[in-house]
Order: C-alpha cells, then structure tokens, then sequence
C-alpha cells in the first residue's frame, strides 16, 4: 500500500495558529478564531474534498512452462503436422479447381452428375443448380480449410 506525506500549513483556518501566524497576517482584517466545533466541521470539509485514489498495478502473471516432450511425442507431432498439412494442400487444389469453373457461359452445357455407392445416378444440367451446388461446395471447402489452419499449431 503506497502512503501519501501531506504538509499541512499551520493557518488559522486550517490548524492551530501561533503567534507568528497572527503577525504574518494582514492587520486590516480581524483574525478570525473559530470554536472546536466549527474547526472540526472545517477540517472535516476539507479532508472530504480530497479524494482518495487507490493505486493500481497490472501484475503479469507468466504462463506454466510447457512440458518437454520425448523424441517419440515430437515425431509424433509432426507426424500429425504433416498429415493436416496434406488435407490442406488437397483442400487447396479441390478449391482452385471448383474456381476455375466458369457458370453461364455456355447455357445449359453445365453438367452434375452424383452416383452413389449402387451405380444410381443423378443429372443435372440446371445453370441456377450448378451455380448453387458450385457456391456451397466452396463455403465447404472454406471451412474445411480454416479448421485445418486452426489445427495447425506448434
């Protein structure tokens, strides 16, 4: 706790004058000599108008130190590295391929096809469905790619 010196001047209005005090002061004017109870209220007033401010300090708290990993741990981390590492690659390329379609040129020339595991398929030659089912594999892949790059950290 910081503490504060406060010199106080020995006025009459203030403390206990002396002698001194009444000589120092103008001889036109009256001394003024106030009773106890009125010198309290004074006192009083005056140390309600100074203000407190409590000091207040920023103490940085370090962070635990990270535990040391064994040669097999580190390995196994890049190992994992690595692995994000390539479905982010992947991710990239399948997105700079879904953007390299071009939508509307050629009207109706557009093609979806989606088969399943039991040879079924579906075709679509829709520009308006191509465009939306193009746009939602991109906001996929975005997000993909940003949990990845999330994932990635050392």
């Amino acid at each position: 706790m910081t503490t504060k010196t406060v010199k106080k001047s020995r006025s009459l209005s203030g403390g206990i004058g002396t002698k001194d005090d009444v000589k120092k002061t103008d001889t036109t004017t009256k001394p003024v000599i106030f009773d106890s109870k009125e010198r309290r209220a004074k006192v009083q007033e005056a140390t309600a108008k100074e203000e407190v401010k409590p000091i207040v300090e920023k103490v940085e708290i370090p962070a635990p130190p990270k535990p040391q990993l064994s040669l097999d741990e580190k390995i196994a981390v890049v190992e994992n590295l690595q692995i994000t590492i390539e479905k982010r690659e992947k991710l990239l390329e399948s997105r700079k391929k879904l953007n390299s379609f071009v939508i509307g040129s050629h009207q109706f020339s557009e093609n979806i096809v989606l088969t399943d595991g039991q040879g079924n398929s579906f075709k679509a030659s829709n520009t308006e469905v191509f465009g939306k089912v193009v746009d939602l594999i991109r906001e996929i892949l975005d997000t993909k790619i940003k949990e990845l790059e999330q994932d990635i950290k050392f």
